[in-house]
């Protein structure tokens, strides 16, 4: 899970970027779909911007959880001051357990924090706990299809990826992502490909791994021009993966 202690307010810039606004956020919201009535967990919350968007899909109930005790203090100031009756909690996805389970565990950039296949076990078995039978995964994961002679190509759009050696699997990624207000965040994440991945999902009892398509909203082709957004629709920076708790 996102441990972001002192880098929690660059993380939440980082998320105003053009492309997560017109790009990312609305290929998330359109396989999120109608929520009214759900019991969520947002597992790696962060600074709770998809837990939001969570409850405004409809969502009876909405738990966002994180590692960073930084990242659950800035969700929880923004529910002090607009609050939506989302509770924030500061916990592992490696342990997570609840009294009952849900029907959605949504899960923005946790398993490319995954370093091996064995972490990544960890957090599938704990999604898998986490929901009934029936119940749907949708997770946002940087892109594993995405190879490292693409990694420059992010500049344009204020980010830009790095590599210290060959991509395999736990190798570390670099980001660093160009803030506009002139600072710069930088994470490192963990490649693990996308056959490993769907492997290990169904050994934990995932059902229906599949990658859906993504939405470029017209809005952002209006805001920037199409030309704008070539190179990232072709060669996207983050994928969708959806299952079913079997």
């Amino acid at each position: 899970m996102s441990d972001y202690q002192g880098h929690a307010a660059g993380y939440q810039t980082a998320k105003r970027q053009p492309w997560r606004t017109y790009f990312e956020q609305p290929s998330a919201l359109a396989l999120l779909g109608d929520l009214s009535n759900q019991s969520v967990v947002d597992l790696g919350c962060g600074e709770g911007h998809y837990s939001r968007l969570l409850k405004q899909l409809g969502a009876a109930q909405v738990l966002g959880v994180d590692l960073s005790s930084e990242m659950v203090e800035l969700a929880r100031a923004q529910e002090r001051s607009h609050p939506l009756g989302i509770d924030y909690r500061v916990g592992d996805a490696g342990d997570l357990t609840l009294a009952e389970p849900v029907d959605l565990v949504f899960a923005g950039y946790l398993f490319n924090h995954a370093r091996n296949r064995e972490e990544l076990r960890s957090q599938c078995i704990t999604v898998s706990n986490l929901l009934r039978p029936g119940g749907r995964l949708v997770a946002l994961n940087n892109n594993p299809d995405d190879p490292p002679s693409n990694f420059e190509a992010g500049r344009p759009y204020g980010y830009s990826k790095s590599i210290d050696g060959p991509l395999v699997e736990g190798a570390g990624i670099h980001y660093r992502f160009e803030l506009e207000d002139g600072g710069v965040f930088t994470l490192t994440d963990y490649y693990i490909s996308r056959e490993v991945m769907q492997t290990v999902m169904e050994g934990c009892g995932l059902q229906q791994v599949h990658w859906p398509q993504l939405s470029l909203a017209q809005e952002g082709v209006e805001a920037l021009g199409a030309d704008y957004w070539t190179a990232i629709v072709a060669t996207p920076p983050f994928c969708l993966i959806e299952a079913t708790r079997a």
